[in-house]
């Protein structure tokens, strides 16, 4: 198997690449690996792809050493290669994906992740883009994108990014208009505060808005907010935050929630919208699940 390590060194706090690189200097002669520093947004996709299909008969395994952006541009690169497994050494702002599974602590170790195990995830697809955790908007959509301009300040963590770019956003409108329909059934007409397209559990650094996703069931789970005052939103917030949001009363007149395979999001103009962190505008978007579509690799320890 080919054990291949790509390091955004602009992800998180702190450059890792030395840790990975004192790493591999420490394996076996017959540990057959490559080591790629990313250089610019769109390089690890890039560099995956590329990677893929010039080893296409060899097993490989990919290492994003990033954030969950980083993670979103491989899984783009790899898609399609049956010979593919990705693996993640969480060192961005957020790494929410990883905590769709048991002891995500796990994934700093990189033994367990060398001599990890497979499992088969969905993946859903974004127009022409695929995105592995969620894809939001409105509201926090537009806090993800002042989140990229706070978590640029040595001071600011990842989950302190996405408040202080939650804050900002409450400064200015807090409605998005569309219309939002899933398998067909439309389940917000107008205006709405936020609305999560979610494989997995959380986004921003820790918020649980779909406490109920999985990674393999073959479908989305949509959390649609209504728009509501900012004296609303600062009392429930923190029920959001913490995924309570389906299930506390004081939630109940706002929130729709509904699973299904495909979610059509229709407005009049260009509306912000976020896969993975990662930001653009469409007035058109189309997101379908794609069942087992990724192998994912889970650490596991060394008996």
């Amino acid at each position: 198997m080919k054990h291949v390590f790509i390091v955004n060194p602009k992800a998180g706090k702190r450059d890792v690449s030395e840790d990975i690189q004192a790493y591999l200097a420490a394996q076996p002669t017959d540990f057959d690996y490559d080591f790629h520093i990313t250089i610019g947004v769109n390089d690890a996709f890039d560099f995956s792809y590329h990677y893929c299909q010039a080893y296409s008969n060899e097993s490989i395994r990919f290492y994003v050493c990033g954030g969950d952006g980083t993670l979103n541009e491989v899984a783009n690169g790899i898609m399609g290669f049956p010979n593919v497994s990705l693996a993640c050494y969480p060192s961005g702002s957020g790494n929410d994906f990883i905590k769709n599974f048991e002891y995500p602590e796990n994934f700093m170790d990189l033994d367990q992740l060398v001599n990890g195990e497979e499992k088969l995830i969905d993946v859903f697809k974004v127009n022409d883009r695929h995105t592995i955790n969620i894809c939001n908007l409105g509201l926090d959509a537009v806090a993800a994108d002042n989140m990229v301009r706070f978590k640029k300040r040595r001071w600011v963590s990842g989950k302190m990014a996405y408040t202080l770019g939650l804050i900002y956003s409450l400064l200015f409108s807090m409605k998005s208009y569309a219309t939002i329909l899933v398998d067909g059934v439309e389940i917000a007409k107008n205006a709405f505060l936020l609305c999560t397209v979610a494989n997995g559990i959380c986004y921003g650094g820790g918020y649980y808005c779909a406490p109920r996703a999985t990674v393999d069931d073959g479908l989305l789970d949509v959390t649609v907010v209504k728009p509501i005052s900012r004296l609303r939103f600062f009392s429930i917030v923190k029920v959001y935050k913490q995924g309570k949001h389906l299930d506390d009363k004081r939630c109940k007149d706002i929130v729709t929630y509904l699973r299904g395979k495909k979610v059509e999001i229709v407005a009049s103009k260009p509306i912000i919208y976020c896969m993975d962190g990662e930001i653009d505008h469409a007035a058109n978007i189309t997101m379908e699940i794609v069942p087992h579509a990724l192998k994912f690799v889970l650490p596991r320890k060394i008996t």
